[in-house]
């Protein structure tokens, strides 16, 4: 795919909503030290600083239900109204986890090949789906513009290739889908129903509007070179991001890019994503800015879509995947 590259200037209407957080911010300090000032029980207080932060937050409202934790699922899957209004997809791209999913899966789950209709090849092992055979594809699956998609798969931290699907459904112009903290792993970990039951809706008309801001290829990374307006996260493990090829002995890797592990997004202990207190120092430590545009790449275009995810959930103003 070939596009222009978009101006990594923050627009005027961008810096005037983040004057106006600073201003809600310093706000919101002076009536917390007010209460805190008065008799008011601890309990109320803290709740009301609860409701402060997550609206006080720079983090764009589009960006608050971009997870759910398993719970929130399964309360969700219990309305009868889940139906018409959401949309629950298991994503992978190998024979053996499309198996593993006719066995067992989360109730009312379609699922999703996140390669499918992708013209891969040598230089992009695991390519973006056409805009054509995207659309074919969803529209198959009853998947509508109108549904809340919610994204989930089987691996270690539920992210692998969920944030893979999340990903392609944000560069296709659907604004409303999530990803399942933890992903199938911990569904089980609760207990929570699996069914074995296909769940297959009519097919439906979707209709694409490819955002071009959110992907880069190779001229726009030569410009980048020159000109460094974007930051370039190489989402690979350190071993991979500091290997140098056996013949000429020259690192594999973009020069400029930031080594960022798709492992270190990750909390081992509970098997999923980090706290978005834990995210921020993170980048911070790595030295990303997340007011600056954002690149990520990891030779294959699949772990780096969770390094995209966590920076859009932290609020990064621009996020783009190099797919290579």
């Amino acid at each position: 795919m070939s596009e222009k590259k978009p101006k990594a200037n923050i627009s005027e209407g961008q810096g005037r909503r983040f004057n106006l957080a600073q201003l809600f911010s310093v706000g919101t300090i002076i009536f917390i030290a007010f209460l805190s000032a008065t008799y008011i029980p601890q309990e109320y207080l803290n709740q009301v600083k609860s409701y402060f932060i997550q609206v006080g937050d720079k983090t764009p409202i589009k960006n608050q239900e971009l997870m759910f934790e398993p719970r929130k699922l399964k309360d969700l899957l219990e309305k009868n109204d889940f139906d018409q209004n959401y949309r629950l997809i298991e994503s992978f791209f190998s024979t053996q986890s499309k198996i593993e999913f006719e066995n067992e899966h989360i109730p009312k789950a379609i699922y999703f090949d996140v390669l499918h209709g992708a013209e891969s090849n040598k230089l992009i092992p695991k390519n973006i789906p056409s805009e054509k055979e995207f659309k074919q594809y969803v529209s198959s699956l009853g998947v509508s513009n109108n549904h809340h998609v919610i994204v989930y798969d089987r691996s270690e931290y539920g992210f692998f290739t969920s944030a893979r699907a999340w990903y392609l459904f944000k560069l296709y112009g659907h604004d409303n889908v999530s990803i399942l903290n933890g992903g199938f792993k911990a569904w089980i970990k609760e207990n929570f129903q699996t069914s074995n039951e296909f769940f297959a809706p009519e097919k439906v008309e979707y209709k694409i509007k490819f955002n071009k801001d959110l992907i880069r290829n190779y001229e726009n990374i030569e410009a980048n070179l020159k000109n460094q307006n974007e930051i370039l996260i190489d989402s690979r493990e350190n071993d991979e991001f500091n290997a140098k090829d056996t013949q000429t002995k020259i690192l594999e890797q973009i020069p400029n890019s930031i080594n960022l592990p798709y492992s270190e997004l990750f909390d081992k202990g509970k098997s999923a994503l980090k706290d978005k207190s834990e995210l921020i120092e993170l980048f911070k430590k790595k030295k990303i800015d997340l007011n600056k545009p954002i690149i990520a790449s990891c030779m294959y275009g699949v772990r780096s879509c969770s390094t995209l995810f966590a920076a859009y959930l932290l609020g990064a103003n621009s996020v783009a995947l190099y797919p290579v």
